[in-house]
């Protein structure tokens, strides 16, 4: 090899050729040319990292079961969980499902750069590649936009499984603390065609953030998929559970699954809206209504259901569902027999407010028979002056119960009752509820001010609340409190001059979203009702704010301006 001092051209090919007798038909070349081609670019190998551990999601979720199979509420915060104090946290799985493919070109080439390594480790279990993969996949956030792709170039590679490919897999799956790892171990075992990891894939399942993935895996390995997806369905109840069920309802379902749908499949953790037409639609909902009598779990979800179809948004509702007169029309025929209660008197007055709607509104209207309609709110009012509610609502005003104290709440502003002295005495029971703070100032009358002002200057804590200002959006264990001032704040707007000690604590708060609160109340009150200490503060302020928007606000509001 005397002479190899200057790389010039051809000289790849040159060594190759030397190197003849040692690799008669020139297979190492290609590892000839890799290496010759990262001592140009100076390029080291990086570190060999120890990836494995006993301490895994795994066998964490597995300490944390509740007696029924489900997940305790301890297992959600997974070993890799960043702690960021101030940062929002989004729900187990919701990152998922918001983002699909990523088309971009950094996103081609990271899973070019994968596939390689997946495929040394496939041929040879390649542990420099072992290591590179696992690095790639965790020091990037989100692995949803990539990981179709990926799987659709695994496919089409036809890597050998055996010995090396299926064990990797397992491995990443079972024995890493980080999600994005067991997301590609879980994906790549679906692939493998091997069963012995179900077990374990439906246990990783159980957590919302990897529920999709073991819906995915399943589907390649289960010999009774529709049943393995139902048990797991039944054990989340989060975004897992969401795109489980959409799952799920797609395929051909026996009676008891439908029935499930019905009555549970809906409910879920985040919003009834994401499922309630899925399940109404699949679960057969009309056809269980259009009988003589039903029980009182099926009318109760029935209800669940119509109401979450009727608050169209976050996903399609009634405009999506064929059978949405004849539900309600049904379910306004089964109230009739029943002895309603206060949580009754709210479903029904929903349902008269949406079929009062104008067409222009609700389109779905449109589809109706304008008799049916007037027959159905003529039921509805009978229905709803069939008794006196009065008493029924102050019992469940006093309740502690939350769903059962919501609907005496809404029940009372139907009814026209004053709710004041019911909210009042219930914030003075607990002064940092910033539901109670809420419902307080959103009862309140103009003689009340006084008092609600001194409450809040002798109960919340206002040294802490206007420590100073930061960049914070005071989500995570001083929400209640931070959160308590944003509806005293706001409550102030319509009361100039009054609160003032409020003001300026809000103009100090160390949460951006206080301090943008207290400078809009200003900008009602309008700078002649400013006193000299507010005017400095906001002055102050404008030096020193930390959040862009926010200062640019603020001059705003001094130029007399109008805030954005």
């Amino acid at each position: 090899m005397e002479g190899f001092v200057i790389f010039g051209s051809g000289l790849v090919e040159t060594i190759c050729q030397r190197q003849a007798y040692r690799c008669a038909s020139c297979k190492k070349k290609p590892k000839m040319i890799d290496w010759i081609k990262n001592l140009l670019k100076n390029v080291e190998p990086k570190e060999i990292l120890e990836w494995e551990t006993e301490e895994s999601i795994l066998q964490h979720l597995k300490r944390n079961f509740n007696e029924d199979g489900s997940l305790k509420e301890s297992a959600e915060t997974l070993p890799d969980e960043k702690k960021v104090d101030n940062e929002i946290k989004f729900a187990p799985g919701l990152m998922d499902a918001m983002f699909g493919a990523d088309e971009s070109e950094e996103s081609k080439s990271r899973i070019k750069q994968l596939s390689s390594l997946i495929g040394k480790i496939a041929k040879n279990g390649d542990n420099q590649s072992k290591s590179d993969f696992y690095r790639e996949i965790t020091e990037n956030e989100s692995v949803i936009g990539i990981i179709d792709e990926f799987l659709q170039k695994l496919v089409q590679s036809s890597l050998p499984v055996e010995p090396y490919l299926f064990d990797y897999a397992n491995n990443l799956a079972t024995k890493t603390n980080n999600r994005n790892t067991v997301k590609f171990g879980i994906a790549i075992l679906g692939l493998c065609q091997n069963k012995k990891p179900i077990k374990d894939i439906k246990i990783l399942g159980l957590h919302d953030a990897l529920t999709v993935f073991s819906t995915i895996a399943l589907s390649n390995l289960s010999d009774n998929l529709v049943n393995d997806l139902w048990e797991l369905a039944k054990q989340v109840d989060g975004w897992g559970k969401i795109q489980l069920v959409d799952r799920l309802a797609e395929m051909e379902l026996n009676s008891e699954i439908k029935d499930w749908l019905v009555l549970e499949g809906y409910k879920n953790n985040i919003m009834y809206e994401y499922l309630a037409l899925t399940c109404a639609k699949n679960g057969m909902l009309n056809e269980k209504l259009n009988v003589e009598s039903i029980d009182d779990n099926l009318y109760s979800s029935a209800s669940d259901i119509i109401i979450a179809l009727m608050d169209e948004g976050p996903a399609v509702g009634m405009s999506g569902y064929d059978d949405s007169h004849e539900t309600i029309e049904n379910f306004i025929r089964h109230s009739k027999t029943r002895n309603l209660n206060i949580s009754n008197y709210i479903t029904l007055h929903r349902i008269k407010d949406y079929l009062e709607e104008s067409p222009e509104e609700n389109e779905t209207l449109k589809t109706w028979n304008q008799n049916n309609l007037s027959n159905c709110l003529i039921d509805i009012n009978e229905l709803l002056n069939s008794k006196d509610w009065t008493e029924e609502v102050k019992i469940a005003l006093k309740s502690f119960d939350n769903d059962e104290y919501w609907n005496g709440k809404q029940a009372a502003k139907k009814l026209g009752i004053d709710i004041w002295d019911t909210v009042w005495n219930r914030l003075n029971q607990n002064p940092i509820d910033s539901l109670g703070w809420y419902d307080v100032t959103a009862n309140a009358k103009e003689n009340n001010v006084e008092e609600i002002i001194d409450f809040a200057i002798k109960n919340l804590p206002l040294d802490f609340l206007g420590s100073g200002p930061k960049d914070s959006t005071g989500i995570g264990d001083d929400f209640q409190k931070h959160s308590s001032l944003d509806s005293v704040i706001t409550f102030l707007e319509n009361y100039p001059e009054k609160g003032e000690k409020l003001i300026l604590v809000g103009l100090n708060s160390p949460v951006t979203r206080n301090r943008n609160m207290a400078i809009r109340v200003l900008d009602k009150w309008k700078m002649k009702n400013w006193s000299n200490e507010i005017n400095e503060k906001v002055k102050r302020l404008k030096e020193i704010e930390p959040n862009e928007d926010t200062k640019k606000n603020i001059e705003r509001l001094l130029n007399g301006g109008e805030l954005k």
